[in-house]
């Protein structure tokens, strides 16, 4: 028994060790926001010690809280660089892990040692290795779909109590590791209907399928009405959290069809199109003449769960992916299925004639889906959505050598295989089964090893938007101490992202005046209160992250602990109070066309008047055709000046004298304008500013307030 136990984890641990060179490298991000949600719920976990999702101490409904779970420990004990190498070492081992539930439902299927080898080596070595560089949900929904799949099938064929309860769990499981597995949990009684119909009948098949799974039908007689009740009150959310959005609306967009045809070609293609071929022959046989029922309930899996997970994953491409871009992140789990169809294929002992038949005909059909659906000369490549389309370059360069087109070099190449293949196994049916097996998992190693090098590693490995260490906050700030990121409108999002997925104290947001964060979890809004310099709402931390290009406002700092240019950590009391604020300025430090600016400058002593020295550096576009006049004026300064066009931004100094308690205005106009390439006319630019104390003032110099 124990070497039996060593074939699959030597498989899973030959895999890890290719996806683990490169996945360790990885110290930077893939996909954003996706990644930060992952290291955010796994640090709740780790901080509450509670799996209820929840972000910035808010609830936020992503349930698949499986692989947030399963990092947790990692991100509860060390800082969060060193917690996502450990994420990635491993991912490196749970990707692959599929392997193992592969190779005991490939043996169940066949009843065969060497078929469900070979059903593990396909499982593992696929393309899809490449998403062990990311902190993405796949990791851990990949082998848990297997799973899953192996307790519904050893109960759809021999039916028990505590199979259907062992299945339940699965389907449960899977569902947390990926919401969009809820799928299976509808598809699952539809296979266990279709299986015993395959030996009884329509109506004796019915009663079969009730009287043989009793559990499983009162948890769906339970579960539906329940469900039905929340769909019709619009709780749909309390089913799917946030998935709601995804599973309500048109869920039949036009263009379904030809969507859901480029999907399966896409995911086919990376399993190396024999699977695909031989899978489906073996399902056609089976249902259409049943021999063990073990066989017979995996081809039941097969046409159920197939097309519904291809129906599924187009429909939400389709309404909410840019440009309907096919993702086959979300179905290559169809890879397990073929690679147990297509050893049960090759070992099954069916008549020879009819399973060419059979293949010819699933090849014909998808010969005339690659010719009609896929595209190989697309320039978008996104290699952690679609790992096995980003392949597709060489394929298109491949097929260039011979100077034909892309898909129809790959539907001959197909054939060769398909055709060799077919004619092995004819004369040497054990050695088609190492044949198939080797090509297609040397086809699959070479996709991944070339998106690992091509796409994956110099994107994983780039530096940091800030020259420091990645967790720089925390390094900055006291331990337990919490950090809020104040963003500001025009920023560049990348920033903030770095900020918060490296630093666990960085863990609020500060949302101000209604404007963007810069990603979909809950804020604390705040409000620019102009009159009497404050920021208005939510306290959560004495640290801020500031913008270097805020423009509205600034906090009073009591000290500057770290500033990179683009972003400024600072200290600050509470309530928050301001040192300086703007009106009449665009988001982006524009000036209006035709409109004055305030500049407001707030006094912050306890008593009488305080000097303040200011100093504002304006900019003018380079599109302006001539020099850009300005005037300053308020506080008993006036500074008049001109801008030129993207030339030297000299700084305007001005002496004010603030009272305690109140504040002094200066007034930005400006008479001319120029128009941006966004379309917009504006004046100068708001560079910087800045504000210092510059000892005490007499009454007397008060001039304005």
């Amino acid at each position: 028994m124990p070497a039996v136990w060593a074939l699959p984890a030597s498989i899973v641990l030959g895999a890890a060790g290719l996806a683990g060179f490169y996945a360790l490298r990885a110290t930077s991000w893939a996909v954003m926001t996706d990644e930060l949600q992952v290291v955010r719920l796994a640090e709740s976990i780790a901080g509450r010690l509670s799996p209820v999702p929840s972000i910035h101490g808010t609830y936020y409904g992503a349930l698949s809280q499986l692989y947030p779970l399963l990092l947790a420990p990692f991100f509860g004990t060390l800082s969060a660089p060193n917690a996502e190498t450990a994420a990635h070492a491993l991912n490196a081992v749970l990707l692959p892990s599929a392997a193992w539930p592969a190779f005991l439902l490939a043996r169940s299927v066949t009843g065969l040692r060497r078929a469900a080898l070979a059903a593990a080596v396909l499982t593992a070595c696929t393309p899809w290795l490449v998403l062990t560089s990311t902190l993405l949900t796949e990791n851990a929904a990949y082998p848990v779909f297997v799973w899953a799949i192996l307790l519904c099938h050893r109960t759809v064929a021999r039916p028990s109590a505590r199979r259907d309860a062992l299945a339940l769990l699965g389907l449960l499981l899977a569902f947390f590791a990926r919401t969009q597995l809820l799928l299976l949990a509808v598809a699952f009684p539809v296979v266990v209907v279709l299986h015993e119909l395959g030996y009884a009948g329509v109506r004796a098949g019915l009663r079969r399928a009730l009287l043989s799974h009793r559990l499983l039908a009162a948890v769906y007689a339970l579960a539906l009405p329940i469900a039905g009740v929340l769909l019709s009150a619009g709780s749909l959310g309390a089913i799917v959290g946030n998935y709601a959005v995804p599973f309500s609306g048109d869920l039949l967009p036009d263009g379904l069809w030809a969507s859901a045809a480029s999907h399966l070609v896409h995911v086919v293609v990376g399993c190396g199109v024999l699977p695909f071929v031989l899978a489906f022959a073996w399902v056609a046989l089976t249902l259409a003449r049943p021999d063990r029922k073990e066989t017979h309930a995996f081809a039941a899996l097969c046409v159920v769960v197939v097309p519904l997970l291809t129906l599924e994953v187009a429909s939400f491409d389709l309404r909410f992916t840019p440009d309907a871009f096919n993702q086959d992140r979300y179905l290559f789990y169809l890879a397990p299925l073929l690679a147990v169809g297509a050893t049960a294929a090759l070992v099954s002992g069916r008549a020879f004639t009819a399973l060419s038949a059979a293949a010819a005909a699933v090849f014909a059909g998808l010969a005339w889906l690659v010719l009609q659906f896929a595209a190989y000369d697309d320039d978008s490549i996104i290699f952690w959505a679609s790992p096995a389309a980003a392949f597709h370059t060489a394929l298109a360069t491949t097929a260039g050598w011979f100077q034909m087109p892309a898909d129809l070099f790959l539907v001959l190449s197909a054939a060769i295989a398909l055709a060799g293949a077919l004619v092995l196994l004819s004369r040497a049916p054990a050695a088609a089964l190492v044949a198939v097996t080797a090509a297609v998992a040397v086809l699959g190693v070479v996709q991944a090893l070339y998106v690992f090098e091509r796409y994956a590693d110099p994107a994983m490995t780039r530096p940091q938007k800030v020259a420091l260490g990645r967790d720089w906050i925390d390094r900055a700030v006291p331990d337990g101490r919490s950090v809020a990121l104040v963003p500001a409108p025009r920023d560049t999002a990348a920033y903030w992202w770095e900020a918060e997925l490296w630093n666990k104290q960085a863990n609020r947001v500060l949302r101000v005046n209604g404007g963007p964060t810069f990603s979909p979890f809950p804020a604390d809004d705040v409000s620019v209160d102009f009159r009497h310099g404050l920021l208005r709402g939510p306290q959560p931390s004495d640290f801020l992250v500031l913008s270097g290009s805020e423009r509205r406002f600034h906090p009073l700092e009591l000290g500057r602990l770290v500033d990179t240019g683009a972003l400024q950590l600072v200290r600050v009391e509470r309530p928050y109070r301001l040192d300086w604020a703007t009106r009449g300025i665009t988001p982006d430090g524009w000036t209006i066309a035709g409109r004055p600016a305030t500049l407001r400058f707030y006094g912050n002593g306890s008593t009488g008047l305080s000097r303040v020295v200011v100093v504002v550096v304006l900019a003018a576009s380079s599109r302006a055709t001539l020099p850009l006049d300005f005037t300053l004026r308020g506080g008993g300064n006036e500074q008049n000046g001109w801008v030129d066009p993207g030339g030297a931004r000299p700084p305007v100094r001005l002496s004010l004298c603030v009272p305690a308690r109140g504040f002094v205005d200066l007034a930005l106009r400006t008479h001319r304008v120029v128009r941006i390439p966004d379309g917009r006319l504006v004046g100068v630019h708001l560079d910087r500013i800045s504000s210092a104390p510059g000892g005490a003032c007499l009454p007397g110099q008060v001039s304005s307030l």
